[in-house]
């Protein structure tokens, strides 16, 4: 009994040096808490450490930087979110324990904020959106001086209750030179009191703006010959009447009467109005020919379709109409206008359109 005893006692004193031993073991490997300070949740003081903020690129001296592509990035590993770490409190192994840590290379700088490069990019923006060269001016619609041929005859006749007759005008081009010549002449019974023809000549320029007449010149059986002379670059006209002279005024889109009919055919109306200027041996005639519309006229040509133009004014008696033919170069195949004062009517109605 006496050894077991012994024995016994002697096993409490080994299992009192093992405790002592592993818990200075403990105390090594995790360390007191009181005498190094250490937070008591290591992971969570790991994870709620701020990041040490970068110097922004806004803060930079304000320069105009290069234009700059931004380059690609790639996803960011988990370890690159941590840019530096507070240090531990004191010195030991636990500070020790993090040395992977420590080493962690800081962030990429980060890009540039929008509105930076926005402005970065503008330049060339607008570079791209500049032409090369300049774009031209469009310019206005030109003369049509090639809408009637070189050569071209129309004939017609005339009815009033005055007299009736015949008239024909002939219109001949070469290049932008244009001459136009009229023969009128009295038939049935009024060739007992009308002797003779009248014969009129019209000749100047086909110009971007229409035609320009130059010199129109009337001469009849009886009587002096009469005639107007244009000069353009005056802007200035005059009646010629044997030794008298009577000056006027000249605008665009004027004409005389010969080459009022040639100048529909070159420009026929476009709009619900078209405004002529119109001289007579006598007088100027203002025209504001308003577009009527399309009708179909059973004419000696045969039927037609032709663009009916009128000019009203306050006066009844002094109605003009003009009938354009759409397929007859838009030439008047058919006038009523008065004479004489505005006394009668005459009605002009083509018979016969030529080229010759």
């Amino acid at each position: 009994m006496g050894r077991i005893a012994a024995l016994a006692h002697r096993q409490r004193y080994v299992l009192a040096a093992l405790a002592l031993s592993l818990a200075a073991h403990a105390v090594v490997i995790v360390g007191v808490p009181g005498r190094i300070g250490a937070p008591p949740d290591l992971e969570a003081a790991l994870y709620a450490v701020e990041l040490t903020p970068l110097p922004s690129a806004a803060a930079a001296p304000a320069a105009s930087p290069a234009p700059r592509v931004p380059r690609p990035r790639s996803p960011r590993k988990p370890t690159e979110a941590i840019a530096t770490l507070p240090p531990l409190a004191g010195s030991g192994s636990a500070a020790d324990a993090l040395p992977a840590l420590a080493e962690v290379p800081a962030p990429l700088a980060p890009p540039d904020p929008p509105e930076t490069q926005a402005e970065d990019r503008k330049p060339e923006l607008l570079a791209a959106a500049l032409p090369a060269s300049p774009v031209p001016a469009l310019e206005p619609p030109r003369f049509p001086a090639e809408a009637l041929p070189e050569r071209l005859s129309i004939r017609y006749e005339l009815t009033s209750p005055f007299a009736d007759g015949i008239a024909e005008y002939s219109w001949s081009r070469k290049a932008d030179r244009y001459v136009i010549s009229g023969e009128a002449e009295a038939v049935g019974f009024f060739t007992l009191f009308l002797e003779g023809r009248i014969l009129q000549e019209s000749t100047g320029t086909v110009t971007a703006e229409g035609l320009r007449p130059e010199r129109f010149t009337e001469r009849k059986p009886q009587g002096p010959d009469e005639g107007i002379v244009f000069d353009w670059a005056a802007r200035r006209m005059e009646f010629r009447r044997n030794d008298e002279v009577k000056p006027g005024e000249l605008t665009d889109n004027t004409v005389d009467w010969l080459s009022m009919i040639f100048q529909l055919a070159h420009r026929p109306p476009q709009g619900a109005s078209t405004e002529m200027k119109v001289y007579t041996q006598r007088r100027l005639y203002a025209f504001t020919l308003k577009t009527l519309g399309v009708e179909s006229l059973e004419l000696p040509l045969g039927k037609v379709e032709a663009l009916h133009l009128r000019h009203e004014t306050a006066d009844p008696r002094e109605t003009v109409d003009v009938w354009l033919g759409i397929d007859h170069h838009y030439l008047p195949v058919k006038l009523r206008y008065p004479v004489s004062r505005n006394r009668f009517w005459v009605e002009q109605t083509a018979t016969s359109i030529s080229s010759r």
